[in-house]
């Protein structure tokens, strides 16, 4: 390094018309330029240039051209000054975009400030790009929210991994500069979106990771707040109030076929999410069948949870322990799932919690992730408390378990009956009674 930057002052010294890096960072072995060099310089960019760099204490940086060989094997300088300074062991370069001495002394100094004060340069952060963002996101999500990723065949007969909303995303953003991707740009992506007849929950979903994207290069020391968009997503979808009486699920599982009832059963008295009861496997089932573990890799929330089968899962205890005898592997199903779906529509159907199509094979009506609200709505009515009851469900938070715990015109009935009945037990002791007692 040193032997090429004593090669470039040494081409300053007898070409003056080439400008070069007055100074470095090894001031013993690279010196500036002499007094002859300086008599020569008739360019006054040039004087001005010595004149700045003089100001600079060791240590604070330097101003300068840097030079790059010509296609004939010349050394010609860049078309605007540079400074450099180090933060730590690491040399930072940068383009001013300016031949103004003065000017990129001003923006060397405010950089330092910048970077001192925990911050990121533009430079830095203008070369990272939307597909930077993404791979940083891909990285995040296999670590550590592996379901938010799925595969799927490529043109070639291949196979890649990619998450809801990619190619939306990848469209809009193609080659831009995170710099790029300002309040404004996100508003035009909406209304795209909104044009290509996406609904206001879909865009918002697609946004949000672009969003995660942003906050995991923040961790990285990437990007700052200053680089983060604000984010003005539409309206999220308003939470569904189906769910199922004690009444209704008796009937909906006599109605199921037998080698699904105890799935049916499962999800509905504990609110298991659908994915995860499937990914439940004999080795989280206990040697003697009264419980089942499921381990934080298929609970969202990512907290391990285990589920006595007491109660209404006694039966489901019952059956596991037949269905042990027959030795099954350690890595299978503990569930049958088979054509769930297909029988679920059928018998919801057929008892009125939904319309089956079919002809066109299509459904509406009543979901297996209503019974996630159906359990959040019995626990509580049964008198848990709210933590047990998010325990049971796997809520991690007060506000998500409020938008499944459903409230009907006979809860607020049978609230208002309570509150009447509180009101004939209380006892009500006049004032003058109590201030006697003082």
């Amino acid at each position: 390094m040193f032997k090429q930057c004593n090669l470039l002052i040494l081409k300053g010294i007898l070409n003056p018309s080439i400008n070069f890096l007055p100074r470095c960072i090894n001031r013993g072995t690279i010196t500036p330029i002499d007094n002859q060099s300086k008599g020569t310089m008739e360019n006054p960019v040039d004087r001005k240039l010595v004149e700045i760099n003089a100001r600079l204490k060791h240590g604070e940086g330097w101003i300068g051209y840097r030079y790059h060989k010509t296609s004939d094997g010349q050394q010609a300088p860049s078309s605007f000054l540079y400074y450099s300074f180090y933060h730590g062991r690491k040399q930072k370069f940068v383009r001013t975009k300016t031949n103004e001495p003065e000017r990129a002394y001003r923006e060397l100094l405010a950089a330092r400030k910048l970077v001192e004060e925990g911050n990121r340069l533009p430079s830095e952060v203008s070369k990272l790009r939307y597909e930077n963002l993404k791979t940083i996101l891909m990285d995040h999500y296999r670590e550590h929210a592996p379901d938010s990723l799925y595969s799927r065949r490529t043109k070639d007969g291949g196979t890649e991994q990619t998450f809801f909303g990619a190619d939306k995303l990848d469209k809009f953003f193609k080659r831009c500069p995170i710099t790029e991707i300002t309040a404004v740009r996100l508003q035009e992506f909406i209304k795209w979106r909104r044009r290509e007849g996406d609904s206001g929950p879909t865009i918002r979903r697609q946004l949000g990771k672009l969003r995660t994207a942003f906050h995991c290069a923040k961790a990285l020391d990437l990007v700052t707040d200053n680089h983060i968009p604000t984010f003005v997503l539409p309206p999220d979808s308003k939470p569904r109030k189906g769910f199922l009486d004690l009444d209704g699920f008796d009937s909906l599982r006599d109605a199921m076929p037998e080698n699904l009832r105890p799935a049916t059963v499962f999800l509905y008295y504990t609110g298991c999410r659908t994915g995860a009861a499937k990914k439940i496997t004999w080795e989280m089932v206990s040697k003697d069948c009264d419980e089942i573990e499921l381990p934080r890799e298929i609970v969202k929330n990512d907290e391990p949870l285990t589920l006595p089968l007491v109660g209404p899962l006694k039966e489901i205890a019952v059956t596991v322990r037949k269905l042990r005898k027959s030795f099954p592997q350690p890595t299978d199903s503990v569930f049958d799932f088979t054509n769930f779906r297909w029988e679920w529509d059928r018998a919801c159907a057929k008892l009125g919690f939904g319309v089956f199509d079919a002809k066109t094979k299509h459904y509406s009506g009543l979901i297996p992730h209503d019974f996630r609200r159906s359990a959040s709505r019995n626990l509580i009515k049964a008198g848990l408390d709210r933590r047990t009851a998010m325990k049971i469900t796997g809520h991690k938070t007060e506000h998500i378990f409020e938008r499944y715990n459903i409230k009907t015109t006979a809860d607020v009935e049978e609230a208002l009956i309570k509150a009447g009945t509180f009101k004939k037990a209380a006892i009500v002791v006049p004032i003058a009674e109590i201030s006697a007692t003082r």
